[in-house]
Formats: C-alpha cells, sequence, structure tokens
C-alpha cells in the first residue's frame, strides 16, 4: 500500500478527535497547575485527576464537534475547566479556596445540565427545567449561604484567606451544611426520576446511547453526595476537603469513560453496518429490505416507500401508492436515497431522534444500495400488479351496482309493467262474452302471471330486494330457509358496503348450493363474524368432502370474485370427513 504524504496520521485520528485531545491536555495542564501544592505529594491523586479533567474535555470536545449532543459538550468541556479550577483550594491562600467551591458548584451544575440536553440537545419538558432550576438554587444557592455563614477554617482552609463571612455561626452553619445535604441528595433523586421516565419514550438506537451515560451520572451523583457528607459535622482539615475533592473527581470519571464508549459503539455500528445489511437482506425481498433497516437503526416504526418510475409515485412493500414527498409528521425524519446517478430509489421515514444519527442511517442505506434498487425493481413490479387488481375491485364493484341497478329496473319497470297487462287481460276476461273468448283471456292471463313469476326469479337472482334493502342477515336467513335440508345460522346484524354484501351473499348461496348437490350434506352451518378490520365467513357440511375448485367451476368463480376484493379463500375438505370453506374480506 503506498503511503500519502502528508497523511502519517491513523484516519480514526481526524481533525475532531485532535481538537478534543488538544482541549484534554489544556484542562488537564491548568489543573496541574492549580493543585499543583498537593500534586507534590500525591502524585497517584494526581495521575487520576488529570486523567478525569482530560477525559472530561476529551469527551466534550467529541460531543461538540459532532452532530449529537454538542450542547452537551460545550458544557462537558466547561465543567472539565471548572473541575481543574476547583484544585485552587490546594493554594489555601487569597481567594483561591473561594473560587475553588464555587467551581465545584459550577462543574456539577454542568456535567447534570449536560446529561439532561443529551442527546437532543434541549430541556425537553417542564421536569428538567424544574431540576435546572432546582440544581442551581441547592448548588449555588447553598453555597452562597455556607459563605456568609461561616468561617474560613471551618470549611478546612486557613483563617488569612479571602472569605465573605458576614454572619459566621457554627450551628446555622451546621445546619445548613445538613440541609444542603439534603437538598443535594433531592436533587439527584430527582435527576434519577427524570432519566428513568425519559427511557419508555426513546427509541431503541437512543437508549442504546442514554442508558451507559445516565447509569454513569447516577454512580457519580450517588459517589460525590456520599464523599461530601463524609465530612458534615467534623472538624475540617485542608487535607479532608482535597481528599473528598479526588473521590468525587474519581468517581465522575465513569461519565467522559461512558459517553467515550457510545461514541465508539457507535463508530462501530456504522462500520459494522454493511455486513449486517448483507446478511439480513440475502435474499432480496421488499419486505427483508424494510426489516433489516429496522433492525440495523433499532426503530420499529421505520417505513420504507420505493420510487416507482412508471408509476410516477412512492408506493409503499405492498405497491400501494403513498405521499412521500411532503414534510414529515411533527416528531418523524424522512430522508430521501438516490442512485449513484441521482434518480430517485426510495424514501426512508424514521423517528425524528434518528436525526442525530444521521451517519449510521446514511451508513445503513449505502450498504444496502444494491438491496434497495433490487427491492425497488419487486416494488414496481408489485405496483402493476396492484394496480390491475384496484382495477379488477373497481369492477366487481361496478358489477355489484350495476346488478342493483338491474334487479330495481326489473322490479320497478317491466314487472310493473307486466302486472298492469295481467290486469288488463282480467278485465279483459270478465267482460267478454262468448266462453271461447272467456277462456282465451285466462289462458293468456295465467301465461303472463308464469312470465311475471319467472322475471320476479331473475330480478332476485340478479340481486334481491332484500340484500339490498335488510342487509346480509336477513337475505341469507332467507336462503336457510328455502334450503332442502337444515341450514344453522350465525349473522350480524350490521350492514357492509354494497360490493361486499354483494359478493358474500353469492359467495355464500354458491357454498350452500355446493353442499346441497355434490358434497350431499344433511345439515349446514353458515357463520358470518366482522371484527374491526375484516370479515370473516363460513360455511361447514358433514357431507363426502373431496372439494376443489375446477376450472370455470363455482368453486373457482367464487374464489375469483373474493381475491377482486383484496380477500381469499380458504377450502379444507378431508375425504368423508365433510368441508369446511372460509371467505375472507375486508371489513371496508
Amino acid at each position: 500500500m503506498r503511503s500519502v504524504p502528508g497523511r502519517w496520521m491513523p484516519p480514526w485520528f481526524g481533525a475532531r478527535v485532535r481538537g478534543a485531545v488538544a482541549s484534554g491536555t489544556a484542562v488537564a495542564a491548568v489543573a496541574l497547575a492549580c493543585g499543583w501544592p498537593y500534586w507534590r505529594d500525591h502524585p497517584a491523586a494526581a495521575v487520576i485527576t488529570l486523567a478525569g479533567c482530560g477525559g472530561f474535555a476529551v469527551a466534550g470536545g467529541v460531543l461538540a464537534a459532532g452532530r449529537l449532543g454538542r450542547r452537551t459538550g460545550w458544557l462537558f468541556t466547561a465543567a472539565s475547566a471548572a473541575w481543574a479550577v476547583t484544585w485552587l483550594a490546594s493554594w489555601n491562600s487569597g481567594a483561591a479556596p473561594l473560587v475553588s467551591v464555587f467551581a465545584q458548584s459550577a462543574f456539577y451544575l454542568a456535567v447534570g445540565t449536560a446529561v439532561l440536553l443529551y442527546p437532543v440537545g434541549r430541556l425537553t419538558g417542564p421536569a428538567e427545567r424544574l431540576w435546572t432550576a432546582a440544581a442551581a438554587l441547592v448548588l449555588v444557592g447553598g453555597q452562597v449561604l455556607l459563605c456568609l455563614t461561616s468561617r474560613p477554617e471551618w470549611n478546612g482552609f486557613a483563617p488569612s484567606v479571602m472569605w465573605p463571612g458576614p454572619f459566621p455561626d457554627r450551628a446555622v452553619f451546621d445546619g445548613s451544611l445538613r440541609v444542603l445535604i439534603c437538598g443535594l441528595v433531592g436533587v439527584v433523586g430527582f435527576l434519577v426520576v427524570i432519566l428513568v421516565r425519559r427511557l419508555p419514550r426513546t427509541t431503541r438506537l437512543e437508549r442504546t446511547f442514554t442508558v451507559p451515560v445516565a447509569a454513569a451520572m447516577v454512580v457519580a451523583a450517588a459517589g460525590a453526595v456520599a464523599s461530601q457528607g463524609s465530612i458534615v459535622g467534623a472538624d475540617v482539615r485542608l487535607d479532608d476537603v482535597l481528599r473528598v475533592y479526588l473521590l468525587q473527581g474519581t468517581f465522575a470519571m465513569v461519565l467522559p469513560l461512558a459517553f467515550l464508549a457510545t461514541a465508539v459503539r457507535g463508530r462501530l455500528a456504522e462500520l459494522t453496518v454493511a455486513e449486517r445489511m448483507q446478511r439480513l437482506t440475502d435474499p432480496v425481498s421488499v419486505e427483508r429490505v424494510r426489516d433489516a433497516l429496522r433492525g440495523v437503526l433499532r426503530d420499529d416504526t421505520l417505513d420504507l416507500w420505493f420510487w416507482a418510475p412508471q408509476e410516477r409515485a412512492y408506493v409503499d412493500v405492498a405497491g400501494r401508492r403513498v405521499e412521500a414527498s411532503g414534510p414529515a409528521e411533527p416528531g418523524r425524519w424522512r430522508h430521501e436515497v438516490r442512485t449513484s446517478g441521482g434518480d430517485r430509489l426510495a424514501t426512508v421515514e424514521v423517528a425524528a431522534a434518528l436525526r442525530g444519527h444521521g451517519s449510521l442511517v446514511e451508513a445503513a442505506l449505502v450498504a444496502g444500495g444494491r438491496a434497495l434498487e433490487a427491492a425497488q425493481l419487486q416494488a414496481t413490479a408489485q405496483a402493476h400488479l396492484e394496480r390491475a387488481r384496484a382495477a379488477r375491485e373497481r369492477l366487481v364493484r361496478v358489477q355489484a351496482a350495476e346488478r342493483e341497478r338491474l334487479a330495481a329496473d326489473l322490479q320497478s319497470s317491466a314487472q310493473h309493467r307486466l302486472r298492469v297487462l295481467e290486469a288488463m287481460l282480467e278485465a279483459l276476461e270478465s267482460a267478454a262474452a262468448e266462453p271461447s273468448a272467456r277462456a282465451r283471456a285466462a289462458d293468456c292471463r295465467r301465461e303472463l302471471a308464469g312470465v311475471v313469476a319467472e322475471l320476479d326469479d331473475l330480478a332476485r337472482g340478479v340481486h334481491p330486494a332484500i340484500l339490498a334493502d335488510a342487509g346480509l342477515g336477513p337475505a341469507l336467513e332467507l336462503v336457510a330457509a328455502r334450503a332442502p335440508v337444515p341450514v344453522r345460522v350465525e349473522l350480524p346484524a350490521r350492514r357492509f358496503p354494497p360490493e361486499i354484501e354483494s359478493t358474500l351473499y353469492f359467495a355464500l348461496c354458491e357454498a350452500v348450493a355446493n353442499a346441497v348437490k355434490h358434497a350431499r350434506a344433511r345439515s349446514i352451518d353458515l357463520q358470518v363474524r366482522a371484527g374491526p378490520e375484516q370479515i370473516v365467513a363460513r360455511v361447514r357440511d358433514d357431507g363426502v368432502g373431496a372439494a376443489a375448485p375446477a376450472p370455470g367451476g363455482g368453486l373457482a368463480g367464487l374464489t375469483d370474485r373474493v381475491r377482486a376484493l383484496r380477500g381469499h379463500v380458504d377450502i379444507q375438505s378431508p375425504p368423508a370427513a365433510g368441508t369446511t370453506l372460509t371467505i375472507t374480506l375486508p371489513a371496508e
């Protein structure tokens, strides 16, 4: 492999990482200068503290330079500087101890706020804003109260240091210190509650980043409160104060470690996404590509729509048209995918929280590029099939409406005119003087009555009036009553769209007729159950079984009509064990 001039650094050590390391080194140098009187005699403590300060600054620099948790990064960098300044207490002279105690408060306020801001970059509710105000009151206001009611030696500092204590009172100071510790416990508990309540609202991908950070924050806060409480009510020396600082810094180190671990985990996820996408999409199908993206991005709500060029529209995994060109709904984020040639390929819609993980989303889409192109061809073919199915469904609806119109025309027009003619023949029969004329008129009237009856049967066969007027239940009850064998019925009272009622009626009539004619059934069970999304109709008989759809037969025609309305037919017919025919149709 040839080396590139000027590229002596490893590829992972880019400008962002170099800047973070530089800021960490600078903060560590400040911490070394601020705590030098203590570090001279405690080199191990120096290593721990300088690593902690530098780690905070590095984690802050990495976050501040990225798209995820930028404000958290800035606050971490500020917190690392505040913790470095906290070690000014080791000089034990001038204003250094006073600056130190307030830097300690600023450190914990910045860290707590930074964790609440992660990863979205803002406080997302009134509870988080209330916590920030309460933490500021306890950490800063409590420290002001302690300074006003104490002498420097009560805090472990030399009596000669600069200290604003206009109202020194040992009893008030000790009481205020205990109240402050209780306030810190309350603030920590409140923070834990907020972090726990936040988890159900986050996506699975977010949880992989936020759970380690939340756990680290709980450890750091609990350690800080416990170590601070260990010197309450005692004669404090400077070594005791600095030892508490060392313990608190050690506990706090888990935070930058947690953030850096999540950053490494995120980077590893980007590096391994290609292998995962290839494994999850083999063999390629529209559903597998969508499910693979859901698994890699850990978002079960992810939607994937493909561009169908001939349709000039986006289609979903089932080939149905969708509107994917406009803005996404609140809480959602749409990302358009194009081919290497710049043509439209697909649009993916995910939870808005994934916008902060845009590099991972882009890596997953690039890794699945070939699978997406193959799936687009399948989605386009499915769209053509869906268009044909929709046309057939419209045809069935038109046929159902035409049947109903034709039946109504037969009853309202032709039958009416024939009955008028029958009445006229009856009057002619009564008025005829010759017996032969009366007999001829009677014959004509009887023939006409037969024609009217046949026409009435034809109208009922085209579309029974009871089906249009009363619905599926009463129409099938009439069929059951006219059947030559007992038919037990269980029917709904509700109405359905006309094409659904018509299709079900004629399909179930065909099933009952087949059970009587071909299966030689002695009894039949007819059941229709309607749910919120689908209707399930079932016909069982105790006939000879072995029924199967034959080309051009009644069962084949029944199946075609049901499929035209996006339904399906299932036939269970073992020999000599009866037949169960199940029809499933969408409710709307």
